[in-house]
């Protein structure tokens, strides 16, 4: 019975089970305690040296704390191995530390091989756009957030970047929406306000004020159109910019002036047959199509530019509480 006994005993694993370190790993690393963190998720890899998780929340965690020689070390060698479900995003982490320590180049071959095992893992496509864009390769940085934001509509980084760069690239009326579509998705923070700073004057854009009873309207005789054609747009888009600096208009505070333009700019977008077959026609503006059919635009409008803090925007948050709700129910169920 001894002997027995102590075979029973030799057989109990010396560490944890792996998914409960695992586990420990994940909720010190969501606590941010790293450093702990570290310590559960290497006793779980020298419990099973084989597990992929452990070593996919290794390198994470490894990445969050600037650990990236670290990173680097233990990731390299595992994505090589085919049979690993991990390995696309274990590419993912492997660019960002080898971006982080300084190396983009190397970072930007790391993603591009991971896109050869998963050509629509959508964070080798933001990553590796985020890069090429820093690089000044917009071109390319563009046609993969394209890419990944037909994936993943929701995804607030990947239209807050493209918005940069459609707006480098001068596509007003992409860039515009893209900043709008990122709004409706975070519209709290500094990159809101930022977001919603740009909007406007891109929104406004060829307005010239030179004094209240002469105001002039300069649009691009011929602006880009490899994301659409969207000359008359533009026109639209001044014109309802300069509606606001109509007498009329003077008693209403900024915020109401402001909410007034982006509502109308996106209601004369709506109501424009939309036969494009660009990012910005299928991607964007149906979904604004859905707020005007369901007269939710107003309340967009200001929820929009709430960061700004404009002269004005308590009082419309107050009386408008019925209306902002119901928006975000209507984001809640959008897709």
């Amino acid at each position: 019975m001894k002997r027995i006994a102590l075979v029973l005993f030799l057989a109990v694993p010396l560490f944890a089970d792996v998914k409960q370190l695992v586990d420990e790993g994940i909720r010190l690393y969501d606590a941010g305690r790293y450093d702990e963190a570290i310590v559960k998720l290497q006793a779980a890899l020298a419990e099973d040296p084989s597990s992929d998780l452990a070593a996919y929340e290794l390198g994470l965690t490894y990445a969050a704390k600037g650990d990236n020689a670290e990173c680097i070390a233990l990731l390299e060698p595992r994505v090589k191995a085919k049979k690993n479900e991990y390995r696309s995003a274990m590419y993912g982490i492997l660019g960002n530390c080898h971006d982080n320590g300084g190396d983009p180049d190397r970072a930007i071959a790391t993603y591009r091989r991971g896109l050869k095992v998963d050509r629509n893992d959508t964070q080798l496509l933001y990553n590796l756009s985020v890069t090429l864009a820093g690089r000044g390769e917009l071109d390319e940085a563009r046609k993969l957030l394209k890419q990944e934001l037909a994936l993943q509509p929701r995804h607030p980084s990947g239209h807050y970047l493209l918005g940069q760069v459609f707006e480098a690239q001068n596509f007003r009326v992409p860039a515009a929406l893209a900043y709008l579509r990122f709004l409706s998705l975070e519209p709290a923070g500094e990159r809101a306000k930022d977001a919603a700073t740009r909007a406007l004057a891109l929104l406004g854009a060829g307005v010239e004020v030179k004094d209240a009873q002469n105001v002039t309207i300069n649009v691009d005789p011929k602006p880009r159109k490899e994301e659409g054609d969207y000359g008359t747009v533009e026109l639209m888009l001044s014109i309802a910019g300069a509606a606001q600096l109509l007498p009329e208009e003077a008693a209403k505070s900024e915020f109401e002036r402001k909410r007034a333009q982006v509502a109308s700019s996106l209601s004369m977008i709506a109501e424009v047959p939309n036969k494009g077959r660009d990012h910005t026609a299928k991607q964007v503006i149906p979904f604004f199509r859905q707020m005007y059919d369901r007269k939710l635009l107003d309340a967009y409008a200001g929820i929009a530019l709430l960061s700004l803090k404009l002269p004005g925007t308590e009082e419309w948050r107050r009386a408008s509480q019925a209306e902002i709700d119901r928006f975000v129910a209507f984001m809640q169920e959008s897709k």
